[in-house]
């Protein structure tokens, strides 16, 4: 790679490549001499071990055939200005890069890797600052700028700045913006009201499946007796049948009959026969129960059926509302004012 200088006058520092042949370094007219770029050094940069490129006031050509390294150049002197880098641009089996652009009155460093680091004047810095720093000393120009040109967003700002528009289009924008951020309340409002609907549907629901299932408190715990007892129905029936016969018989009769004729004739039994004739009393009341209990006792498998069909019904609800019959009928009879309340409000 060959450089040669020439003397141009003042100039801001430009830097530019051309594909395979030739890469410059010069000035505008926005800065002084004194902000020009004297020397870059390299080292660890892709494929570069260590380069020191010098240069002299005014136009300075970088050529050479192509691969020989002018746009690394650039690229080294886009990374000391600030320019995103990454540990995939440090040369193999190094452990970082570093850049070091010196210029007139400032002296720009970069290094890259694992660790990466900005200094200015030896000062420790940002990318971000390298940057706003290198904004003021150097503009890049690359093969490919005029194409900007062709971008539809560079031609309406021409555009609009040829036409004296931009003010115009600025207002534009801003009603547009206000237009677009209605169109969003708006759907967000109608989400919402949507959203009330469906809650309003699912609560109706919720009060109708209640409603039919038509809970009367305390029915699951006698249900799960009965149920219980269906199922014993024929063990039941012969316990009970012991039980009645052992009642018939008349021992417990006739001792409160003879008791009680001995206390006509000696008063200090009659405690004793009235309390006979109480137990004879209440025997034979259990044992009136004890019939009807047996003439009721019923072994029927379409009752046991309907009781267990039952009971899931009821088992569904509570595991819906609250854990118990009370519980549902306590929401039952809140969704009943809720929604009364809403389609009074809705009809008002």
């Amino acid at each position: 790679m060959r450089s040669a200088s020439r003397s141009s006058g003042s100039a801001r520092p430009r830097a530019f490549t051309s594909g395979s042949q030739t890469s410059w370094v010069g000035a505008g007219p926005w800065f002084p001499k004194s902000s020009l770029l004297k020397e870059l050094r390299v080292r660890d940069l892709a494929l570069v071990a260590e380069s020191n490129v010098r240069f002299g006031p005014g136009l300075n050509l970088l050529t050479g055939e192509t691969g020989s390294g002018k746009s690394l150049i650039i690229d080294a002197l886009s990374l000391a200005l600030g320019a995103r880098g990454g540990a995939d641009q440090v040369r193999h089996g190094a452990e970082r890069a570093s850049i070091e652009a010196e210029f007139d009155l400032v002296v720009l460093q970069r290094e890259i890797g694992k660790r990466g680091a900005a200094r200015v004047d030896g000062r420790p810095a940002t990318p971000a600052q390298l940057r706003e720093v290198g904004t003021n000393l150097v503009a890049i120009h690359g093969q490919h700028a005029h194409q900007a040109l062709l971008d539809s967003d560079t031609q309406t700002e021409l555009l609009d700045a040829y036409a004296a528009a931009l003010e115009v289009r600025a207002a534009v924008a801003t009603a547009h913006a206000a237009w677009v951020a209605a169109v969003s309340s708006l759907r967000d409002l109608d989400q919402l009201r949507s959203r009330g609907e469906r809650e309003q549907e699912y609560l109706r629901w919720q009060l109708e499946e209640l409603r039919k299932a038509d809970l009367k408190p305390g029915e699951d715990e006698a249900l799960g007796a009965e149920r219980t007892a269906t199922r014993h129905a024929a063990r039941l029936a012969e316990l009970g049948q012991q039980a009645l016969d052992a009642l018939r018989e008349e021992g417990l009769t006739r001792a409160a009959v003879a008791i009680g004729s001995a206390a006509s004739l000696d008063v200090r039994l009659a405690e004793q026969a009235t309390r006979l004739g109480s137990l004879a009393e209440e025997m034979a009341d259990v044992a009136a129960t004890m019939r009807r209990y047996l003439e009721l006792l019923e072994s029927d498998p379409n009752r046991l059926e309907e009781i267990e069909s039952r009971l899931a019904v009821l088992d569904g609800i509570k595991r819906k509302y609250g854990g118990s019959i009370e519980s549902a009928i306590q929401d039952r009879d809140r969704l009943e004012l809720q929604l009364g309340a809403t389609e009074d409000l809705d009809s008002a």
